[in-house]
């Protein structure tokens, strides 16, 4: 059975991010969210700094400015 290793762990307000190493498939990035849900995409980073890159990423774009559609006009 594969172990993984917590290679770093950064804050945000409200969000965590981490990256783990498991030896024979490289990092793999992860985001615990304000609601305490875990989430990965899943992917195998060759780096630790690509992995936390897509935390980083992940956690950027879902606090970002909500978009007002309230001013948006549908046309048929």
């Amino acid at each position: 059975m594969a172990s993984d290793t917590l290679n770093t762990l950064i804050a945000f307000p409200e969000w965590i991010v981490a990256v783990t190493q498991r030896r024979s498939a490289g990092f793999f990035c992860w985001v615990i969210t304000p609601e305490l849900s875990a989430l990965t995409d899943g992917e195998a980073y060759s780096t630790s700094q690509a992995a936390l890159a897509a935390g980083r990423s992940l956690v950027q774009c879902s606090i970002g400015q909500q978009i007002d559609f309230s001013r948006c006009r549908l046309y048929d």
